[in-house]
């Protein structure tokens, strides 16, 4: 930035001030009449103008600067929302897939099988068929035992499955999950010999 003119106070010619320099009480001399102004601001309206002058300046730098530090402010929070925004809109995908993946190894855990049937509706049925229903789920150590409890076969016949368990278990329900690999074991009447 510029200085402004500063007119002689004698003869109204432009005074030259690029010889000026920040030493106190230097003089500076008009071209045209001769006439000697000394600079200092408290002692001389040449240096009182040349100090204001100077003052404005550093003040519209301070301003431009201001006005520069908060547009690169402002670039750099546009940036970081730009940032932020892709990351939230690749997130999303990402996350995605993580839930439906999590969900699908909850739902069909790998050596797990979800039984599809509670131990109490097992109860009556013969013991191949129950055989049968396991190793049809999948499972691989399937054993039956014999309960020599008929007298008559009025209310059970010989054959029929008085309890399941699994792993010795025997209060399992439908949706419960197990190891393809538990130990699976049928107990069904027969008649005492």
């Amino acid at each position: 930035m510029k200085l402004s003119k500063i007119h002689c106070k004698e003869c109204g010619g432009i005074l030259n001030l690029d010889i000026v320099s920040h030493i106190k009480n230097q003089k500076l001399v008009c071209p045209y009449c001769q006439s000697i102004y000394i600079y200092e601001a408290n002692y001389s309206d040449i240096g009182a103008e040349l100090e204001a002058d100077i003052e404005r300046i550093r003040l519209e730098e301070e301003k431009e600067n201001f006005k520069e530090f908060w547009k690169f402010k402002k670039l750099k929070e546009d940036k970081k929302v730009g940032f932020i925004s892709l990351l939230i809109l690749f997130s999303i995908p990402l996350i995605g897939s993580l839930v439906m993946t999590t969900n699908y190894l909850i739902a069909h855990r790998p050596g797990q099988i979800e039984l599809p049937i509670s131990e109490k509706k097992l109860h009556g049925e013969n013991y191949k068929n129950v055989e049968s229903k396991f190793e049809d789920m999948g499972f691989e150590n399937i054993k039956y035992e014999k309960v020599r409890d008929l007298k008559f076969g009025l209310f059970a016949h010989s054959g029929d499955v008085s309890e399941v368990t699994i792993n010795g278990d025997n209060d399992f329900k439908k949706g419960d999950n197990y190891n393809k690999k538990s130990k699976i074991k049928i107990y069904y009447h027969v008649f005492p010999k």
